[in-house]
């Protein structure tokens, strides 16, 4: 499979996990995209690449992916429970009587955020004692590039789908 074809699979797979629209087409259905097939094919698209970017050598690769493969989960893991913490605001916000209360959530969503910002300092740290600085500088802009890549392809999507078809307002 192309780079290309992999972001743009990727793209899509992020926009629909996002729960984003692309832009006037019906929105896919969730159920007819593997997330976790999308998740595995950017994961090892990325993998691929850092190796090349960062010229890592045998022994090196496998330190370095076992740390940056943990580094992937933690940041799915807290990604997740970040976006079902959202969705609680959302419905606490329109008053849904299930909904829990503003503040035990907005709490929450507090300490979900320190929790992963304190699991990437320590990764990062990892990374600092496993690379050198070059490296890790190139790891950072790796990063950087991929994940601003990513979000222009989803951009670039959502402006390319069919406009949206307008149903007549109902009396």
């Amino acid at each position: 499979m192309t780079y290309k074809r992999i972001f743009l699979l990727l793209a899509f797979g992020a926009a629909v996990a996002a729960g984003g629209s692309f832009a006037g087409a019906e929105d896919p259905p969730k159920d007819n995209v593997d997330l976790e097939a999308v998740r595995a094919a950017v994961n090892e698209l990325k993998q691929k690449k850092v190796v090349d970017v960062l010229a890592l050598e045998n022994g090196e690769e496998e330190a370095f992916l076992g740390v940056y493969n943990r580094w992937e989960e933690v940041r799915w893991a807290y990604r997740e429970r970040r976006n079902i913490l959202v969705e609680e605001l959302r419905a606490a916000l329109t008053e849904t009587p299930d909904s829990r209360p503003l503040g035990e959530i907005l709490d929450d969503v507090d300490a979900v955020d320190a929790e992963s910002r304190g699991s990437e300092d320590r990764l990062r740290t990892e990374f600092r004692q496993l690379l050198s600085e070059e490296q890790y500088a190139k790891l950072l802009l790796f990063e950087h590039g991929f994940n601003l890549r990513l979000r222009r392809l989803v951009q670039e999507q959502q402006r390319q789908a069919p406009p949206h078809a307008v149903e007549p307002a109902k009396p």
